[in-house]
């Protein structure tokens, strides 16, 4: 199998460019990746124990909503490796409630003529409210 070779320029991305990712995270969605990573949290899976917890509600696990980021640095910029990742949870996103990821371009440097871009990263709820911020850092070759 041959590799194709990916080739982003310096040129190619501007400060403030955008990127946006829109999702619904189902039940089914939250079965599966509880499954696959073994965190069977009760206000993720259980009904009434989330009934009785703060949020009245299942809420999505954390890191399955955050892995939005990743989608969008895949899908946006190919061949991208992750440098770094900061995540604050701010509210919490509940089991079937529309989202909207987005990374926004805030810097970029040029290294050995490599981009590293640091990036802005947000999921926000359909009435504005913030869920899920921080900051990444990728490296495109």
């Amino acid at each position: 199998m041959k590799l194709r070779r990916i080739q982003y320029f310096f040129s190619d991305f501007r400060i403030g460019q955008l990127f946006k990712l829109e999702r619904i995270f189902t039940e089914e969605d939250v079965k599966i990746y509880a499954n696959l990573i073994k965190d069977f949290n009760p206000i993720h899976i259980d009904e009434y124990a989330a009934s009785q917890s703060i949020f009245k509600h299942r809420v999505v696990h954390g890191m399955l909503s955050s892995s939005l980021f990743s989608t969008l640095v895949g899908t946006n910029f190919p061949g991208a490796i992750y440098l770094d990742q900061s995540i604050f949870f701010k509210a919490p996103i509940f089991i079937d409630e529309q989202v909207i990821a987005q990374v926004l371009i805030q810097d970029i440097k040029l290294k050995k003529g490599r981009s590293i871009l640091k990036l802005n990263t947000t999921i926000s709820k359909m009435d504005q409210k913030i869920a899920v911020t921080g900051e990444a850092k990728i490296l495109i070759n």
